[in-house]
């Protein structure tokens, strides 16, 4: 009888424990984009953020990536860049509308105010609406929070942000729940200037000043809080933080990466992923378990740069 509890007690702990592992893997996987500024030749990868595989989800054939952002709502990727010319001309702003589970791509130009130039790209997933930052050479016109029908891609202002002094596209955060719709937006301004916005009630909800505020924030929806890479000021190096941005509260989760500095950053269902990198064709992706103290679960050399990716769930 002794034998049998003892046997039934190893029973129950290896499958506690096979339950433990399911759960602290991350169901789903990165969608990256490699920007190599001097090649016509870039990519969309389909990345396991565990073991750090690359797999080539389409090619990219003359078109240059800055950024993405997933709608894991509708399940389409928007890979916000330009076409790469001949004769390195600036080329208009577009989207690059992909299906993830086919690569199918479908090529979408941006109509903008006029002498305007937009920096980065991020979907409310729950409406389906892209957000971008505007900036414009006519002097009397502020940076700007534009909206951007994803059906007809036309960038309509939305919200001015007056104080800005120009843009710091790396830090951008949408969040939403069944009654807030809300857009986070680093702009510089002295310092660094985090700038909330109800972007139903168009209108500034937050305004954070720091010189040593996160890039790459994003909300995660299991933990409900926002995380970012915060980098070094007299150093190079970065460490993940946790970012209260109506307050602008920060607490420090991970180990310093000293050499180290973030090139992307995305987070979803309890889990952020970053890749760091060292020097040419030196980097890592890191994967950090946010209901787990932080807890780095995977630290994977990565095959290729990574300019922006995306967590997609299964």
């Amino acid at each position: 009888m002794k034998n049998f509890l003892q046997l039934l007690i190893l029973y129950f702990y290896i499958v506690l424990n096979a339950i433990n592992c399911i759960q602290s893997a991350p169901n789903g996987y990165l969608l990256g984009a490699s920007y190599d500024p001097v090649s016509g030749s870039n990519a969309i990868f389909k990345i396991d953020p565990l073991t750090g595989k690359f797999t080539v989800l389409t090619p990219f054939t003359n078109y240059k990536a800055y950024d993405v952002t997933y709608d894991f709502i509708h399940k389409i990727l928007y890979v916000f860049g330009s076409k790469a010319t001949l004769l390195g001309n600036e080329a208009p702003l577009s989207v690059m509308v992909i299906n993830p589970l086919n690569g199918t791509q479908t090529y979408r130009p941006i109509t903008t105010e006029r002498y305007a130039e937009l920096w980065g790209l991020r979907v409310d997933s729950s409406t389906g609406i892209l957000y971008s930052v505007q900036m414009s050479d006519a002097m009397e016109s502020p940076t700007s929070i534009v909206q951007i029908d994803p059906n007809k891609f036309i960038a309509k202002r939305w919200v001015n942000i007056t104080k800005a002094t120009g843009v710091q596209p790396n830090s951008m955060a949408i969040f939403f729940n069944s009654t807030d719709h809300q857009y986070f937006v680093t702009v510089p301004y002295d310092n660094d200037y985090l700038v909330g916005i109800d972007i139903t009630k168009r209108k500034i909800i937050s305004e954070i000043t720091d010189s040593i505020l996160p890039a790459y924030l994003c909300y995660d929806n299991k933990t409900n809080a926002f995380y970012g890479m915060q980098i070094f000021l007299k150093e190079r190096g970065c460490r993940l933080v946790r970012l209260n941005p109506y307050n602008g509260t920060m607490n420090i989760l991970s180990k310093d990466f000293k050499d180290y500095l973030p090139s992307t950053g995305d987070c979803h269902d309890g889990y952020y992923f970053t890749m760091i990198v060292e020097g040419f064709n030196k980097q890592n992706i890191v994967t950090f378990d946010l209901s787990n103290n932080a807890k780095i679960i995977a630290n994977k050399r990565a095959e290729s740069y990574l300019d922006a990716f995306a967590f997609a769930p299964n």
